[in-house]
């Protein structure tokens, strides 16, 4: 139940198999969350890779234009190698690599938006080097230097709380985040 002044956006791709008969394998698509389900939107451009930094500007100027808001956060969700491999595994496009440090920034810069917070639903990309590279770009950043389980966040818990509050601050929102995670893992036994 997210309230009508949250918008929830997601882009798919890059996976050879999803546990749904609802996303395709064949296509990037952007998904809005609505009502308790998953919203269709558009399909892009086949099956880019999902570390190209291209693909990442276009989803964001996507969102700029169809749903133009007055704070924007951002989620990276998939694999993390930290500052030494960066972000993201595609297992359509294995040779285009993880998307580094620099290709994040320079595809952060590309979008001209402040956000209110920049998360990784990743492993290892709570860094020195990370928090750097998005100085400038970002009020807040939400990661984990550790490895983390594959429950990974608990976005109903967030998104909930963000619903019901959309004037939260990146800060306190980060704090849900973080409380909401911890709380998940001990439901699901993976803390650690």
């Amino acid at each position: 139940d997210i309230s009508d002044n949250v918008n929830v956006l997601v882009y798919t791709g890059g996976t050879k198999i999803w546990k749904n008969s609802i996303i395709s394998s064949s296509n990037n698509q952007i998904y809005q969350i609505k009502d308790g389900k998953l919203r269709k939107l558009a399909d892009d451009n086949g099956s880019q890779p999902m570390t190209d930094p291209n693909t990442l500007i276009r989803f964001v100027e996507y969102c700029k234009k169809n749903f133009p808001a007055n704070r924007y956060q951002l989620i990276f969700w998939d694999h993390g190698g930290g500052s030494v491999t960066g972000y993201g595994y595609d297992e359509l496009n294995a040779n285009a690599g993880a998307m580094s440090l620099s290709k994040i920034k320079s595809a952060i810069a590309a979008t001209d938006i402040k956000y209110d917070f920049i998360g990784f639903d990743a492993c290892l990309m709570a860094s020195y080097e990370t928090a750097a590279t998005l100085a400038g770009y970002t009020r807040y950043m939400v990661a984990s230097e550790e490895m983390e389980p594959g429950n990974g966040w608990n976005y109903d818990a967030w998104i909930e709380a963000l619903g019901d509050n959309p004037a939260m601050g990146g800060a306190r929102l980060g704090e849900v985040i973080c409380d909401s995670y911890l709380a998940g893992c001990r439901e699901e036994d993976t803390e650690e």
